[in-house]
């Protein structure tokens, strides 16, 4: 009986063993299958969008008046998908402090004191980039034998006419993220006496900071010919002249009558006292200088407060602790001395009798 049982046991125990492992099992090709779907969706998603990218983003070019040049672009493909488009020459500004290029097509709305749309010639307007390829360009520059010295900012950009592609690799400052155009830009310095001249517009702190660190914000108005690229620190220094913190301007492209705007931290959150902001800072191939200085007191006055009222409530209970203990501890003392000067006196007159 007891074997029959025991066997009996051992078939039931087999049976759910199989039946989970069937479940398992079960689940597994489910759970692979689903993970693969996932996987071949995710890919095809991935190849549905159409990078594209330009290089070089940017360039900079050095031409003499009356003289010509080229410059060589190339437009990526780097999806499974054609692409074609219109290929364009145009005129960009930067007139944000943020130093974002805009292009302009209409050269009427672009001062003539920078614009070099008319300059460029390409050979062909539209194109089609195959699959996994690249095209390849070339813009002639020509320079008028009257061009006025100076930079002039014009874009050779690309304007899918097909699906709309993400681009890929680009530079910010050559317009990725600006609709769907990529676009190389071409900073064209006309050789020539030039004017290099900027200035701080604004160098500004808050008066008075109660922690630190604190908030310096600057403004570069560049009123040359050319873009500049200042090079500087921002020094904070206390009252004795001694610095407590530097930090470096960041090195951006100023574009003619464009400001930029600058925002620094400086000093660590614990400070006390008067200290002053410096700026000093280098542009341009002669060397201008640049210079800028402001004041700023750090209190941290609610700490300060409940230190002050902590003195007060300390010297408060010492006060009442020294007089109800060491006064009362002197007045005893003193009615001490004057018994023993009574019972002294009471001793003598008692001597004097005997």
């Amino acid at each position: 009986m007891k074997n029959q049982k025991s066997k009996v046991r051992s078939q039931k125990f087999k049976s759910k063993f199989k039946s989970l492992f069937a479940s398992t099992f079960y689940f597994l090709i489910v759970f692979l299958t689903f993970a693969f779907l996932l996987l071949t969706l995710g890919q095809a998603n991935a190849q549905s969008v159409l990078p594209l990218t330009v290089a070089p983003a940017r360039q900079e070019i050095v031409i003499n008046p009356g003289e010509g040049s080229a410059v060589n672009i190339r437009f990526y493909n780097f999806s499974e998908t054609p692409v074609s488009g219109l290929v364009r020459i145009a005129d960009f500004i930067v007139d944000n402090s943020q130093g974002a290029p805009r292009i302009i097509e209409d050269v009427n709305q672009v001062s003539p004191r920078f614009s070099a749309q008319t300059w460029l010639t390409i050979p062909y307007d539209r194109i089609t980039i195959a699959a996994s390829d690249k095209v390849s360009l070339q813009a002639k520059i020509t320079v008028p034998s009257d061009a006025r010295p100076g930079g002039r900012y014009v874009a050779v950009y690309f304007e899918p006419t097909t699906a709309i592609p993400q681009a890929i690799g680009a530079e910010k400052e050559a317009g990725t993220g600006v609709s769907s155009r990529i676009a190389s830009l071409i900073y064209i310095k006309v050789s020539g006496p030039t004017m290099e001249k900027a200035l701080v517009s604004r160098f500004f702190t808050p008066g008075f900071f109660e922690y630190g660190p604190v908030k310096v914000e600057t403004q570069i108005l560049n009123r040359g010919d050319y873009h500049v690229r200042p090079r500087g620190v921002i020094t904070m220094s206390n009252i004795f002249g001694t610095p407590v913190d530097q930090t470096n301007l960041k090195e951006e492209n100023i574009f003619p009558d464009v400001v930029r705007n600058y925002e620094n931290s400086l000093g660590k959150k614990w400070l006390m006292g008067k200290y002053k902001l410096s700026l000093t800072a280098s542009y341009g191939e002669g060397g201008q200088v640049l210079e800028a200085f402001t004041y700023v007191w750090v209190f941290p006055w609610r700490v300060a407060l409940a230190v002050v009222l902590t003195i007060i409530i300390l010297v408060l209970i010492i006060s009442n602790f020294y007089k109800n203990i060491v006064v009362k501890e002197t007045s005893l003392e003193e009615e001490l001395k004057k018994e023993q000067e009574e019972i002294e006196k009471l001793k003598t007159q008692l001597r004097k009798r005997g």
